[in-house]
C-alpha cells in the first residue's frame, strides 16, 4: 500500500519530517532545561539559604561578643542583656542550618552540628557569667571564667568563620560546576539543532521534489501547450489517482461546471433582500457599500443615507474602539463570528445585535470587501435581563431576594474572616402586620412592604445589603463596622422610620418593628449560623414586647 497516495499525504510527510526534527531538538531543548533548572533550584533553594543564614550566624554571633565585651568593660548590664537578646535570632539561625544540612550536605552535616553545640554551651556560660561579673563590683573575682569564655569565644569564632567559608566554597564550587553544565549543554543544543535542520532540510527537499515539484512542472507544461492551442494528451493516473496527475482531465470540465453552478446577479440580490437578518457589505476602506432590506428596516435609515457612510458610525459610541480593533483584524483576514455588539439607528438608540463578519477575496488575493452579518436580539437580551432579575430580586420591592442575599453574605463572611473586618447582620420582622393585611386586602399589604423597603434603604449605606427574605421578613447586612455601637445607631434609625405613620387607603397605620442583630466573630464561620443566630435574637425582641432590637447572646441558644 502506498502511502504517498495523494497530495495531502505527501504534505504531511514533508511537514512529518520538519516536525519530527522540530521534535528531537524540542525534547533535547527541553531535558537541557530540566537538567539546568535542577541544579540551579538546588542552589537557590539549598545552597543559597545555606550561605546567606551562615554569613548572618556569623555576623550575628559577633556583635553578640561585641556586647558582651563591651558590657564587661563598661560594667552595663543592658549590653549584656542585648548580647542575650541575640541568642533567639542566632540559636534558630543554627538550627535551620542543621536542618537544611541534614536534608542535603551530609558532608557539612557534623560540623554545622557540632557549632551550634558549641555555641549553645558557651552561651549558656557567657549569659551566666558575663551577668554575674557586671553585677558583682569586683569583676577580677571572675577572672578565670571570662578567660575561660575568651577561649570558647576564640574556638567559637574560629569554627563560625570556618563553617561559613566552607559554605563560600561549596557555592563557588556549585556555580563554577553549573557554568561547565552549561556550557557543555550549549554546545549539545548546538549541533543536535544543526544535524536536526540539516535532515530535515535533505529529506524534505528530496521528497518535496520528487511527489510534489516535478509532477506539477509536468502539469505546467501541459497548459502551456494547451494554451497555444497545442493538442496534448490525457496524463495517466497513476498511484491510486493522484491529485496532481489528475489535475489536467480536471481542467477540460471546469467551463462547463462554472456555467452550470453560476446564476444570475437579480436571483442573488433577491436571496439578500428577503433575508431576516440584518447583511452590510463593506468596501475595503470600512464604508458601506450595500445593505439588504433587514438592515435598512433595523436601523431606520434609507438606502442613501446608508450607503457610502463610514461602517464605524452606526455601532454605538462605547464600541467604536472594539470596532476599529475587530476591522484591523478582518484586514488581515481574520473571521469575527457570533459577538454581542450595539448597532445605532436612526433615533441612536443602541440595539443589541449577535455580530459577525469575514472578509471576500478576489482570486487573486486581493481584498474585495467584508461581509457583516447581523440578528437584533433585543427581545432575547431582554428576556435573558428579566430572568436574571427574578433569579437574584424580589418582584415586589425590587431587593435582593434571599437567594443573592445569602451568596453576598457568604462572600462578607469570607473577606471578614481572611482581612479581619466587622460585620453585623440585622434580622427584621414588621409587627402587627398581619391585621393590617387582614383588613386592607393583599394590594394594600404590598403597598406597605414597598414602603418598608424604601424607608430601610434609606437608614443604610450604598454598600450595605438590604434584602427581603420573604413576607415580612427582611435582612440588612452592614458591612464593615467599626464597633457594635454603629449597628446600634442604625437599628435605631430604622424603629423611628418604621414608627412613622404609614397612610393605607386613607388611614393612618402605624407599624413596629423586631430587629435581631448578629455581630460577626471567629466563632461564628459560615453564613447559616448567621442567620440562625439573628433569626434567634429577633424572636427575642418580639417577646420583650416587640419594636424594638436586641443583639445575639450566647444564653439565647
Amino acid at each position: 500500500m502506498n502511502i504517498l497516495c495523494n497530495i495531502r499525504c505527501k504534505i504531511w510527510a514533508c511537514g512529518s519530517v520538519a516536525l519530527l526534527s522540530y521534535l528531537a531538538a524540542t525534547l533535547a531543548t527541553t531535558w537541557v532545561n530540566s537538567e539546568t533548572k535542577i541544579f540551579l533550584t538546588h542552589t537557590q533553594r539549598v545552597d543559597l539559604p545555606l550561605l546567606s543564614k551562615g554569613v548572618l550566624a556569623n555576623n550575628l554571633y559577633n556583635v553578640q561578643s561585641q556586647e558582651y565585651e563591651n558590657g564587661l568593660l563598661a560594667g552595663e548590664q543592658g549590653e549584656v542583656h542585648r548580647a542575650n537578646m541575640l541568642n533567639n535570632q542566632i540559636s534558630p539561625l543554627l538550627d535551620e542550618l542543621v536542618q537544611l544540612a541534614d536534608i542535603n550536605h551530609i558532608d557539612l552535616y557534623p560540623r554545622i552540628l557540632s557549632l551550634r553545640d558549641e555555641y549553645n554551651n558557651y552561651f549558656v556560660m557567657a549569659s551566666q557569667y558575663y551577668l554575674e561579673a557586671v553585677q558583682k563590683i569586683d569583676v577580677f573575682a571572675f577572672r578565670n571564667e571570662i578567660h575561660q569564655l575568651g577561649k570558647l569565644q576564640a574556638s567559637l569564632t574560629a569554627d563560625f568563620k570556618d563553617v561559613t567559608v566552607r559554605l563560600q566554597d561549596m557555592i563557588n564550587e556549585d556555580l563554577e560546576q553549573n557554568k561547565q553544565r552549561i556550557d557543555f549543554y550549549s554546545r549539545f543544543l548546538a549541533i543536535v539543532f544543526i544535524l536536526s535542520l540539516l535532515i530535515a532540510i535533505v529529506v524534505v527537499n528530496w521528497l518535496a521534489n520528487r511527489e510534489i515539484i516535478a509532477p506539477l512542472r509536468k502539469i505546467k507544461m501541459m497548459i502551456d501547450l494547451f494554451g497555444r492551442g497545442r493538442t496534448i494528451e490525457r496524463p495517466q493516473s497513476s498511484r491510486g489517482g493522484d491529485e496532481i496527475q489528475e489535475l489536467a482531465s480536471s481542467f477540460w470540465q471546469m467551463t462547463s461546471d462554472l456555467q452550470l453552478i453560476t446564476v444570475s446577479r437579480d436571483y442573488v440580490d433577491n436571496i439578500i433582500n428577503n433575508m431576516s437578518d440584518s447583511l452590510i457589505v463593506l468596501t475595503p476602506d470600512l464604508t458601506i457599500k450595500t445593505a439588504n432590506h433587514a438592515t435598512l428596516s433595523l436601523l431606520r435609515f434609507s438606502k442613501e443615507e446608508l450607503e457610502g457612510r463610514p461602517f464605524r458610525t452606526i455601532f454605538s459610541h462605547d464600541e467604536k474602539a472594539i470596532v476599529d480593533s475587530l476591522f484591523h483584524g478582518f484586514l488581515e483576514g481574520k473571521v469575527v463570528a457570533n459577538i454581542e455588539a450595539f448597532y445605532t439607528g436612526y433615533n441612536e438608540l443602541p440595539i443589541p445585535v449577535l455580530f459577525s463578519a469575514s472578509p471576500l477575496y478576489l482570486p487573486d488575493g486581493t481584498l474585495q470587501g467584508i461581509s457583516c452579518m447581523a440578528r437584533d436580539i433585543s427581545e432575547l437580551k431582554e428576556q435573558r435581563d428579566n430572568l436574571e432579575f427574578l433569579a437574584n430580586f424580589d418582584k415586589l420591592t425590587g431587593l435582593p431576594n434571599r437567594n443573592l442575599f445569602f451568596d453576598r453574605l457568604t462572600v462578607t463572611v469570607t473577606e471578614a474572616r481572611r482581612y479581619n473586618h466587622l460585620f453585623a447582620l440585622l434580622y427584621l420582622n414588621l409587627d402587627n402586620f398581619k391585621p393590617l393585611n387582614d383588613k386592607y386586602g393583599h394590594t394594600a399589604g404590598d403597598l406597605a412592604l414597598q414602603e418598608v423597603a424604601r424607608r430601610l434603604k434609606a437608614t443604610v449605606r450604598d454598600s450595605d445589603t438590604v434584602s427581603r427574605l420573604g413576607g415580612d421578613e427582611f435582612a440588612i447586612l452592614l458591612n464593615r463596622i467599626k464597633n457594635a455601637g454603629e449597628a446600634t445607631i442604625v437599628a435605631t434609625k430604622i424603629l423611628d422610620i418604621i414608627g412613622k405613620p404609614f397612610l393605607i387607603q386613607g388611614d393612618q397605620r402605624i407599624l413596629g418593628i423586631s430587629i435581631g442583630i448578629c455581630l460577626s466573630s471567629t466563632e461564628i464561620t459560615n453564613a447559616d449560623d448567621l442567620i440562625k443566630n439573628a433569626d434567634m435574637a429577633m424572636y427575642a425582641a418580639k417577646a420583650q414586647g416587640r419594636n424594638r432590637f436586641v443583639f445575639f447572646a450566647q444564653d439565647q441558644i
